[in-house]
């Protein structure tokens, strides 16, 4: 389990035809032919026989084969019947990317919800925005709640991956739009020595190791440190970002089947950067002024006060165990307890007020102390039943959250978009304190059984989840709390040809708990989410290649709407409809190239509700597209030379008119292109293998665009231009 290997280039040294490759790749043509031809075998030695590749582990390339993401076992992309897109350490070196959120800059059907803040990681995943993130670390979910949210520094990470769709079979209460998950470096039994500097625009500065190694002769017992220092202005005024983190890890393999790897996260953030929002006025399109002239709020506009801040400090201390009693019976446990403490406080903006020609603005301040345990236990048995072949996987999770909040709301100031005077951070108005108790606990018990014969992959799964939600309020000493029971099940079906060609077919479900009571004072049920998806993989045996399309119809039911008969209330009678296609490409096509593309449409829509049917979402783009290519010289002067370019589509999206003559109508916000560059230089023939100079440049034109609207007076600027320098040194 989780076996690390070392960084190879298993991409061979063929050099036929790159540009009829790099076009019919593109397009999704590469003929077997070509294929054939441009064969490549490399491993770690040198010799005939390519390294297996683990799913809690490194890929040999950017087209990472296997995940356990969609199974929760080590299986192939092309018997997942679902869509799953990998990022690797390789690809998220390459962008030099600083978010979990920038990893997943050029995968289709997840956009990018806050602009150009780095403080959450807030996605839109196929037509369906986060509340509080949904994401998972080594199997075990990062349980937000409120403003306190677990941001995972990429360095400290293997792969990051996205499973699109339904997931609650494996996982229970889940965002119907899709799982991130996200795996740890891990403890490795060959000598790791890396140092890193950046430094940047913003006057960023930054430093990092990674240590890891064999702590005795046989590699019972091995190690891994990585630790990261940075320091950075965000890009709105008067706004810093500190983030100072270690990951000691350790691992115990007394034999070849078994393995514990003890993990750990600390992380002190005393600033994470820009929180707030700007109005529609002033970002999507102009202010008038009193003279009649047109004004754009800059890019660095501040809306806020010099106090504003959000600090946190996150802990994680966990393990992952495994062990191999025979060939038919593997157990795995996964175990964590996290703390999280939050202080927020913020001046924000509520609305630009044309009468005034002000921006409106309110305050809020919070303390929060958040604490979570969660814990999955497996049992894997492999077995043959005549001429089917059975992987079947039983288990039962259990996680519990409790997040104690101290915090107060008010009103604050207005600010002038044109002159703005900062220094008075006080409240207005009667303050509304907010004392609550959030506590959220799930047990759930799951079975799935992946069943192969001759070409035939079927995957059933089936989970039974019990889930409660209290709000505890301290100020009025009531509270709130919801029971909730739910069946979900999932059924996938993939053909896998010999040449890798998988088309496939799937259904899957999913549940999220809805706090809170009708008019009448009836809890509410959970919403439900169902989604069929169909598509083709492409992932032969012989090259790193992974190509994947997949077209889908994803339902949401009993989602919260106005209650016609009583505002005040809310009623479970809407629903919200997404279909759409996606298509991605991932390939080590020489030695020299690697491409990434990617492509998504998504038809998302209310199609019941008592005041937004027939409206599209907010801050779901139609269309998003991405093209990427690095070119690596292995010969002649520029020997250790890359070159890499790529450019990002995202298209229009909608916001929502919150209030005024035009409450509950869509307005539209503009698509915009950014492209991105990298200039790398691998310091081997200075003597250096694995040392590197590189240049990261991204949004490489500098253009100003909108990122998305959530309402009227929350818009977000995206990413000015950003120019880092890296030195990675290897020893």
């Amino acid at each position: 389990m989780n076996a690390h290997f070392p960084s190879v280039d298993p991409r061979g040294a063929s050099t036929k035809r790159p540009i009829a490759l790099l076009i019919s790749i593109a397009l999704g043509t590469l003929s077997a032919q070509a294929l054939a031809e441009d064969t490549v075998v490399v491993t770690a030695d040198g010799g005939s026989a390519a390294p297996q590749e683990s799913a809690w582990g490194p890929a040999p390339t950017i087209a990472a084969k296997r995940s356990a993401t969609a199974t929760k076992t080590d299986t192939p992309i092309e018997k997942t019947p679902q869509s799953v897109s990998v990022v690797t350490q390789e690809e998220m070196a390459m962008h030099n990317v600083q978010s979990v959120k920038r990893a997943f800059s050029y995968t289709p059907g997840i956009s990018d919800n806050r602009g150009s803040s780095d403080v959450i990681d807030a996605f839109s995943i196929r037509g369906f925005s986060e509340v509080n993130t949904n994401q998972y670390l080594d199997g075990l979910k990062l349980q937000a709640d409120n403003y306190s949210e677990f941001a995972i520094d990429p360095y400290f990470l293997e792969r990051a991956e996205l499973l699109r769709g339904p997931a609650s079979v494996l996982y229970g209460k889940s965002n119907p739009g899709g799982v991130v998950s996200l795996v740890s470096k891990r403890p490795t039994q060959e000598t790791l020595r890396e140092v890193q500097f950046q430094m940047g625009t913003d006057n960023r500065f930054s430093t990092g190791f990674d240590f890891g190694g064999a702590l005795d002769d046989s590699g019972v017992y091995s190690y891994r440190l990585t630790g990261l220092a940075r320091s950075q202005d965000a890009q709105q005024e008067m706004n810093k970002e500190k983030r100072y983190t270690i990951a000691p890890s350790f691992s115990w393999r007394p034999d070849a089947n078994t393995r514990f790897d003890l993990l750990t996260y600390f992380q002190n953030e005393p600033e994470t950067g820009y929180y707030g929002w700007l109005p529609r006025e002033g970002t999507v399109i102009p202010i008038t002024r009193a003279d009649g002239s047109q004004f754009k709020l800059p890019t660095n506009f501040d809306e806020g006060e010099p106090s504003n801040k959000i600090a946190r400090n996150t802990k994680m201390v966990g393990y992952s165990f495994e062990h191999s009693f025979n060939d038919t019976w593997t157990m795995r446990q996964n175990l964590r307890y996290a703390d999280l403490r939050t202080d927020y406080r913020s001046i924000y903006g509520s609305g630009y007020d044309p009468s005034t020609k002000m921006i409106n603005r309110g305050y809020a301040r919070s303390n929060e102390k958040l604490n979570q345990f969660a814990v999955d236990t497996q049992a894997q048995a492999k077995f043959l039943t005549g001429v089917v072949d059975h992987t079947l996987l039983m288990g039962v999770d259990y996680q519990r959250t409790r997040n104690d909040i101290d915090a107060v709301y008010a009103g604050a100031e207005p600010i002038s978009p044109f002159n703005p005077q900062y220094g008075n951070d006080a409240m207005v108005g009667t303050p509304f304190p907010y004392q609550y108790l959030n506590r959220q606990e799930q047990t759930g018990l799951y079975t799935q059984d992946q069943m192969e014969w001759n070409r035939w992959v079927l995957t059933l799964g089936g989970r039974y989840d019990y889930a409660m939600t209290s709000a505890l309020n301290r100020n009025g000493n009531s509270e709130e709390k919801n029971h909730d029971q739910a069946f979900t099940w999932r059924g996938g079906l993939n053909y896998v040809f010999d040449n890798g060609i998988a088309p496939y077919f799937s259904y899957s479900e999913s549940f999220i708990p809805t706090p809170g009571t009708t008019a009448d004072g009836q809890p509410f049920d959970p919403s439900r989410a169902k989604q069929y998806e169909a598509g083709v993989k492409y992932v032969p045996k012989d090259r790193p290649i992974v190509i994947t399309a997949a077209v889908y119809q994803l339902t949401k039911s009993k989602n919260l709407t106005a209650d016609p008969n009583n505002l005040n209330f809310s009623v479970q009678s809407g629903e919200i409809r997404s279909r759409g296609v996606e298509l991605e490409a991932k390939a080590a096509l020489t030695a020299n190239i690697n491409l990434t593309a990617g492509y998504s449409y998504t038809d998302a829509e209310y199609t019941h509700d008592t005041d937004l049917q027939g409206k599209t979402p907010v801050q779901v783009p139609k269309q998003t597209a991405s093209l990427w290519s690095d070119y690596t010289f292995h010969e002649t002067a520029l020997s250790g030379l890359t070159l890499g370019a790529g450019v990002r589509y995202t298209g229009a999206s909608k916001g929502l008119y919150s209030s005024g003559a035009n409450e509950n109508q869509n307005f539209d916000v503009k698509g915009y292109t950014v492209v991105d560059a990298v200039v790398k230089y691998d310091l081997a023939r200075f003597g250096l293998p694995g040392s590197s100079l590189g240049i990261n440049v991204n949004n490489l034109f500098d253009r100003e665009y909108v990122a998305s609207c959530y309402r009227e007076y929350a818009c977000y600027w995206g990413s000015d231009r950003q120019i880092v320098g890296t030195a990675t040194f290897r020893f």
